[in-house]
């Protein structure tokens, strides 16, 4: 039975809400219901146990390949070091042989031998820090530097990380320390700065901050200690020769090109020189896109930045194995990573940055990271943006004055917000890529209005009825969401189930102590309403409840057959199942169902207990008076039960019959019975 499931619940074509729909309709009662649970469960567990048996087998199988790739990787290590050893072995013979030989072959040799020294120092380079292969793989790049520092806080001068800090011949390349490494990598790349972008400013000496210097790379400033003063004067030496040396060979390339087209001033510099249909690796444009995303950062044009960063990846994309487009890749990718931390930062929440203007105003910063294809990060960062604001906007609420106006307000800023960033959510995120994530904040911000809500409402101090409105308050308010596509009224009626459970409870109790009460004091005389004012109010009260036959129960304009004690029940009944229909859920159907049958079969047998009491003729027929206006009591119940619900309530219709049960024995046993035929 288990499998057919299994293998009807695995077709394409299987539509879970029909199944459901199917399983409702064909199920005799709940307890089919709750076996077609346990089988479907069934399924699930043993579905679960089978996954984790996969997964524990592939992790088998990955620590297994892990291991063989460590080895691997262990052997190649020794296998390189041998190579360099041999390499430098053979450098050193040819040092020590008796020929000779002239300049040109001792420069042809020193160059060589610089270039091997140079790829020996890149070689190490790649087996300490690790990812840092897109870095060293343009050509010509030279190893001028490097050596460790510590990062310092720019605020507080507090011990960051240890960095790996390497000097190339155009960049200046970090690297994070590994801790507890245990092979040849002890390092991990981290971020690479253009020698043209940045600036170095040594920091005077201090007590608490000696031989250190500032890195500004706009928008970022880092601090770093060097741990010597000779290290530090080293570091500042290399990286001003560096800079230069890059700006003289940049002025050489550009008097070149001047020379070369001499008559080409006027000419657009982003309009390519290429032929047409052959175009070129490296035209005009691309060499000067770096500094055109440096103005347009700087300027805050964050979509023509994009515009021109999807450009430049277009035309990469090209030219893939040119080793210049790759570099000028790098430099523009840098640009990228910059552009997306200062929309990052924009977006992240402070204390002392404004939260006004509601999801629309983050509407710019989350389009543009979109454009970047940094979609979860824009996600993760708008969603915080938004609990912030949320946050503040229920802080703002002060809990003065009656609490249902109070939670009134909570609830429309709450769900209000909810909704404004469902919209805005589904505006800049309108592929659904990361509409789960929208699902699950939601669904913990309702969680955590939930306890606020609770703090405030569940409260001794609070009574049932203001409790209930609050309830349905916040149901309504609710009900709102799905016009933004999330629909949360299950989530929320689960998180309150065991609260409004507990109401009904009490309510039950209060009304089946009032009963209690009021049937202890009942006379049952019919009610004198001194003056006509009084009927008259008593009567518009009723009329107003649904009792349009109450008139037939006054007489001498100001005397009412019915007690005092029938017309409190009717507007207590009629109140408590308002209050009942504030709260319904499936949940507790069962639970008001039986609390209204309860408290007016209590009041029932106050009414048969009187009756039975009573010898008198005349008494018995002010009883039974009494009970058939019940008759509306249970008609205007009923009614109201199925104009909120759209369902008949059985418990009434039980009630009805039993009371018309006891009119019609009542009516028969009041019949005098009489032992001769003399009196007839």
């Amino acid at each position: 039975m288990a499998e057919k499931l299994a293998n009807k619940l695995i077709l394409p074509q299987f539509d879970p809400l029909d199944y459901v729909k199917q399983k409702v309709i064909n199920c005799d009662g709940v307890k089919d219901l709750l076996i077609e649970k346990e089988r479907i469960k069934t399924l699930a567990d043993e579905t679960n146990g089978l996954l984790k048996k996969n997964v524990y087998k592939n992790y088998t199988q990955f620590i297994e390949t892990a291991k063989e790739i460590s080895y691997l990787e262990n052997e190649m290590y020794h296998l390189s070091h041998m190579l360099t050893e041999q390499q430098t072995l053979l450098t050193s013979l040819l040092d020590v042989s008796i020929a000779a030989p002239n300049d040109s072959e001792s420069k042809i040799l020193h160059e060589s031998e610089t270039d091997e020294e140079n790829n020996k120092n890149l070689s190490l380079l790649l087996e300490k820090v690790e990812g840092c292969a897109t870095v060293l793989e343009v050509r010509g790049r030279t190893i001028l530097y490097n050596g460790e520092m510590v990062e310092l806080g720019v605020n507080d001068c507090k011990v960051i990380q240890t960095v790996y800090c390497v000097l190339l011949d155009e960049v200046l390349m970090f690297a994070t320390k590994v801790e507890n490494s245990r092979g040849p990598m002890q390092y991990r790349y981290q971020a690479l700065y253009e020698l043209d972008n940045l600036a170095v400013v040594n920091v005077k000496e201090e007590l608490s901050v000696k031989n250190a210097f500032k890195v500004l790379m706009f928008p970022e400033v880092r601090l770093f200690q060097c741990p010597s003063a000779t290290s530090k004067k080293e570091w500042l030496t290399r990286i001003d020769q560096a800079k230069k040396k890059k700006l003289s060979i940049y002025e050489r390339r550009s008097s070149l090109s001047d020379a070369t087209n001499p008559f080409d001033d006027d000419a657009n510099p982003f309009e390519d020189k290429s032929p047409k249909g052959t175009p070129l690796e490296t035209p005009n444009w691309l060499l000067e896109l770096p500094e055109e995303l440096d103005v347009c950062i700087a300027l805050r044009v964050f979509e023509r930045a994009v515009e021109l960063i999807h450009r430049a990846n277009a035309h990469c994309a090209a030219f893939p194995r040119s080793t210049t487009v790759r570099d000028i890749r790098i430099r523009i990718d840098t640009r990228a990573k910059q552009l997306v931390n200062i929309l990052s930062e924009e977006l992240k929440v402070s204390p002392d940055r404004s939260l006004h203007g509601g999801p629309r105003a983050a509407r710019k910063a989350v389009g543009v990271l979109v454009q970047l294809g940094k979609s979860s990060k824009a996600c993760n960062l708008f969603l915080k943006r938004c609990s912030a604001m949320l946050k503040q906007g229920m802080k703002q609420q002060k809990a003065e004055g009656a609490t249902a106006i109070y939670i009134e307000k909570l609830c429309s800023v709450f769900f209000t917000s909810i909704g404004d960033t469902g919209k805005e959510f589904r505006k800049a995120f309108a592929n659904n890529a990361c509409a789960s994530s929208f699902i699950i904040w939601a669904k913990v911000q309702l969680e955590q209005f939930v306890q606020i809500f609770s703090k405030h409402v569940f409260t001794p101090q609070v009574s049932a009825s203001v409790a209930t409105e609050c309830i349905s308050c916040a149901r309504q308010q609710c009900k709102r969401l799905p016009e933004v596509g999330l629909d949360l009224s299950f989530v929320l009626n689960d998180l309150l189930s065991s609260h409004v459970e507990r109401l009904v409870t009490e309510m039950r109790d209060k009304l089946l102590e009032a009963i209690k009460l009021r049937a202890n004091d009942d006379k049952w005389r019919p009610q004198n309403l001194q003056n006509t004012t009084n009927s008259k109010k008593l009567l518009d009260d009723l009329r107003e409840m649904g009792f349009d036959t109450v008139e037939t129960f006054l007489f001498e304009e100001c005397w009412l057959t019915l007690t005092a004690n029938t017309t409190a029940f009717a507007k207590m009944y009629v109140n408590f199942l308002e209050d009942l229909l504030k709260l319904y859920t499936p949940a507790v159907h069962v639970l008001i169902n039986d609390a209204l049958s309860i408290t007016f079969q209590a009041h029932l047998f106050h009414v048969k207990n009187a009756y039975q009491k009573e010898t008198d003729y005349a008494e018995r027929q002010f009883v039974m008076k009494n009970a058939s206006f019940l008759l509306d009591v249970l008609r205007i119940v009923e009614e109201r039960y199925l104009r909120k619900l759209s369902r008949p309530c059985g418990v009434i219709g039980e009630l009805r019959e039993e009371l018309n049960r006891f009119i019609l024995n009542s009516n028969k046993s009041s019949f005098t019975k009489y032992s001769s035929t003399a009196y007839i």
